[in-house]
């Protein structure tokens, strides 16, 4: 998250009737999605909900308290633990788990450009799409993934006689749950028509919600979740449960563990445990 870092037992008294803190320069620190967090600190306000003032102070909107924005160090994996198992079938999440350099390609179809599409002072994608090419969108009411990139690189002639070639390009946001969100619901129906054809159907499957669940109605939130049998008996309603699992969108666990996503649409935010849900099922997720 793009803001500043603040301890939260510092945290002072609001400074109006608005509901505001205000916090001495020496009390923040500037930070962007993926820093580190300066030592005593352990909590980052979103920059939507700064305002720096002229002495250098800055007011923030609403409480700040104990954790919010911030990962832990070994909550995806932890020193020595098995990500893949001996024989396992290799699937995109796994190879995004295990990976360590890639190589950018020569010429491409496609360009995808991960990280940096943003808002922080580090986030430099924009500004390079715009002089490679076009920007045509930038954001979507998409959760995880809502920094999401939409534009086109222009290549020069390999020969004068040559046209220039437009290649469609998408900036996707660096937290791996955010990645696999966006490259689902905008690179996959891109290379499909780049292809001539339409995007693999979809399986779906009636579920039953295994906890209550609330998602901000203002998004297009994409949840994964973790399905398991449901109890036999009269009132099981379904033969599967789905568990939501409620990690930060830079847990790449979240995506490995996940056997199925549950779009749920703009308007929609609260859930009770017991509901039935459909869930878009995972290709080659573990069963």
């Amino acid at each position: 998250m793009d803001g500043i870092a603040v301890s939260a037992g510092s945290t002072p008294c609001p400074a109006d009737d608005a509901g505001r803190w205000r916090l001495a320069a020496s009390a923040f620190t500037w930070v962007d999605t993926g820093d580190p967090l300066p030592a005593g600190m352990d909590t980052v306000v979103e920059r939507e909900r700064v305002q720096l003032s002229a002495d250098g102070s800055a007011l923030i909107t609403g409480p700040a308290p104990r954790g919010p924005h911030v990962r832990a160090t070994g909550e995806d994996f932890q020193a020595g633990q098995l990500l893949i198992p001996a024989g396992h079938r290799l699937r995109p999440a796994d190879l995004a788990a295990a990976a360590e350099v890639r190589r950018a390609a020569l010429a491409a179809d496609i360009v995808l450009v991960v990280a940096g599409s943003s808002a922080g002072r580090s986030d430099h994608t924009v500004a390079i799409l715009a002089q490679a090419g076009g920007l045509a969108v930038r954001g979507v009411a998409v959760r995880p993934g809502h920094p999401v990139l939409l534009g086109y690189a222009r290549q020069g002639r390999v020969q004068a006689r040559e046209p220039t070639i437009t290649v469609p390009v998408i900036g996707v946001p660096g937290y791996p749950l955010a990645a696999a969100v966006i490259f689902e619901l905008f690179a996959v129906p891109l290379l499909a028509a780049l292809q001539g054809g339409q995007p693999p159907d979809c399986v779906w499957q009636r579920v039953q919600l295994a906890c209550d669940w609330t998602s901000s109605p203002d998004v297009e939130d994409w949840v994964p979740v973790s399905l398991s049998s449901a109890s036999a008996g009269p009132d099981a309603g379904c033969a599967a449960l789905a568990t939501p699992d409620r990690r930060g969108a830079g847990a790449i666990s979240r995506l490995m563990r996940a056997h199925a996503w549950c779009p749920i649409p703009i308007g929609q935010g609260k859930f009770a445990r017991g509901e039935h849900i459909d869930v878009q099922l995972i290709p080659g997720a573990p069963r």
